[in-house]
């Protein structure tokens, strides 16, 4: 039987610079993959962020929305792995999944549905050559969503252009709020209307929704399903006492205030006053440095110095050996829909002292003194009393049970074949019945797709990078492995004195754009009256001449922009042409309107995607390298 060939379009996807963001998402991926029934290919995302002034906004969102159609459109190598599902050569990618990192146009002020717009921008369009580029055959089988907006309405707006039908995976915590917006509410409604099925990952966010969309009733009962998220048990390990270090609480997640850190350092002080020897662990990452210092500051105005360690976020390997050492595992949100640290946490035989917020309490089950113990939310008291009684009595939880309940409820196999079971009565197949596919498409696009010269696993010319935002691309290169950054070039502006790019980048091309603005005002300088009496005589000849040099000074000074556009669209064209790089990569969307010369002069040609994008690139073209090796 062919598999199906399933597209996933999830903003939320690890990346090379966010390994955390949406695991839960590829861990699902990872276990359909396993299945071998279905043939998956990821949609993501990446933001090209545009100027904050309105006006040059404006003007890039439609340079952006002009370049990028054009591109996702019209390059096969838009997917990871240089090919497109529909290749069999070519699928899967190295035992991976392909994917897909569409640039998005976006700016300070835009609406969640003004977001949604620009994501649908990027998305139409590369669906619409794969098509293309699949003989007129259709590249999936079905569409699958995560997070109902926009992810949903993209996965709908897919559905529609494919003929084939969509469902969506709710897992956003926020979709309450995000329900208030009238706009947000209407869309997100024609989306679970048409959808085949909604799934939420807890019961608790399926009552979330109904109480949010009290409008659809019956509509919504007949499409809510509720699957748990997949945990890669596999990936955990479960060691007895004897090996973990005796009071160590950890916590693992967002530092955001609404996570319950504030109560958590509290309840902890509480704690640690009836158990000296408790420690606290915290993995993960504040969203801005002021709170990350704020939980420092708290942590020293209690006590706490010392007894509690601010580590940065971690990949999933270190958050599994963290939780194989640890004694107590630690979960204060004041909201979850799953809690999948939570569930992480049993399958490395740690008990879990939790708040009462949703999803977690589902996650321990009906018998949570069994597996640690729950509380209500925002109670400091009742928080440090239940971690002081789950340290107490840790002896009594046994880490071979707590792993082999969190395999009973959430091992990824298993979750892996109810979303099998979903997909194939959703496209209407029967198991005991091969389903007839034309081959045409696949067999066309394989044998009439050249390589990019982008494509790294066949060549070792990357494109230049083009970001004359320095901060923004310090940030983003930051990441990179030292191996891709010395094959880097990057063109960016000088450095300002507190902007260091990252080390080992192997060229970086500095581009100083204020040097035709300073070129037009020397000319005025020069053309000035000079001191002396030669100028006394030049101001009673020609005594307008002051006033049209001030003039036109002021018009420069009005035109800095301009001169500065044009003299990068300059520098961008020559560092192509000296280069005889075919590609550029544009990061922002200046950066996109500053490569218009060399674009439209044929010189180079714009990647379907951003720095993410040539990461994952570059990591499957190693990959491949150390196979063949």
């Amino acid at each position: 039987m062919a598999p199906l060939r399933v597209l996933v379009v999830a903003r939320w996807y690890p990346a090379f610079d966010d390994p955390v963001r949406g695991s839960f998402v590829a861990d699902q991926v990872d276990a359909l993959v396993a299945t071998r029934r279905v043939q998956p290919a990821v949609a993501s995302f990446e933001f090209v962020r545009l100027n904050r002034e309105p006006g040059r906004a404006e003007a890039e969102r439609a340079e952006v929305h002009t370049r990028i159609s054009a591109v996702v459109r019209g390059r096969p190598d838009v997917f990871a792995d240089g090919g497109s599902p529909a290749s069999e050569e070519i699928w899967p990618n190295l035992g991976g999944v392909p994917v897909a990192r569409l640039p998005v146009a976006t700016a300070a002020g835009d609406s969640a549905g003004q977001e949604a717009d620009e994501h649908l921008r990027s998305f139409l369009p590369f669906l619409e050559g794969l098509v293309s580029r699949c003989g007129g055959e259709r590249p999936f089988d079905l569409v699958h969503g995560h997070t109902a907006f926009p992810d949903g309405e993209l996965a709908a707006a897919g559905a529609r252009l494919l003929g084939v039908p969509y469902l969506v995976t709710e897992h956003s915590s926020l979709v309450a709020d995000l329900l208030r917006d009238p706009d947000v509410h209407r869309r997100y409604a024609a989306v679970v209307r048409d959808a085949a099925r909604v799934v939420v990952v807890s019961e608790a966010l399926g009552r979330t929704l109904r109480a949010a969309l009290p409008e659809l009733g019956g509509i919504l009962d007949e499409r809510l399903v509720v699957a748990p998220n997949a945990v890669p048990v596999e990936r955990f390990t479960a060691p007895g006492r004897a090996t973990r270090r005796t009071g160590e609480l950890l916590y693992v997640g967002s530092r955001k205030p609404d996570k319950g850190i504030a109560v958590l350092l509290e309840a902890f002080a509480l704690a640690r006053a009836e158990r000296p020897d408790l420690t606290l662990r915290l993995i993960g990452r504040s969203p801005t440095d002021e709170d990350e210092a704020s939980w420092h500051t708290r942590a020293d105005e209690l006590g706490l110095t010392g007894a509690v360690a601010f580590e940065p976020q971690a990949d999933r390997g270190a958050v599994a050996e963290a939780m194989s050492r640890a004694d107590v595992f630690v979960h204060p949100s004041r909201y979850e829909t799953f809690g999948m640290v939570a569930a992480e946490a049993l399958a490395a035989g740690l008990p879990v002292v939790a708040t009462r917020s949703g999803g977690v309490e589902e996650v321990l089950g009906s018998d949570a003194a069994s597996r640690g113990a729950l509380v209500p939310v925002d109670d400091r008291d009742a928080l440090a009393a239940a971690i002081v009684s789950v340290f107490d009595r840790r002896a009594e939880f046994d880490p071979g049970e707590l792993r082999a309940y969190a395999a009973r409820r959430f091992a990824s196999g298993a979750v892996a074949q109810r979303l099998l079971a979903l997909y194939d009565e959703i496209v209407g197949r029967q198991d005991d019945l091969a389903r007839a596919r034309p081959e045409r498409g696949r067999r066309a696009l394989a044998t009439s797709t050249p390589a990019s010269p982008t494509d790294v696993s066949r060549t070792s010319r990357l494109p230049v990078v083009v970001c004359f935002n320095r901060i923004r691309a310090a940030r983003l290169l930051g990441p990179l492995p030292g191996a891709l950054l010395r094959d880097l070039t990057l063109l960016t502006v000088p450095d300002p004195g507190d902007q260091p790019l990252p080390p080992g980048l192997g060229e970086i091309v500095v581009a100083d754009l204020d040097a035709g603005y300073r070129a037009a005002l020397d000319e005025v300088r020069r053309s000035a009256p000079p001191r002396g009496l030669r100028g006394r005589i030049a101001r009673i000849t020609d005594p307008e001449a002051p006033q049209r040099l001030a003039a036109r000074a002021a018009e420069i000074h009005a035109r800095h922009a301009d001169y500065r556009l044009e003299t990068a669209q300059a520098v961008v064209a020559d560092a192509v042409r000296r280069r005889s790089v075919p590609d550029l990569l544009c990061v922002d969307g200046y950066d996109l309107v500053a490569a218009s010369r060399a674009l439209d002069s044929c010189l180079a040609r714009l990647t379907p995607g951003g720095i993410r994008w040539l990461a994952d690139r570059w990591t499957a073209a190693r990959l491949e390298r150390d196979e063949q090796a």
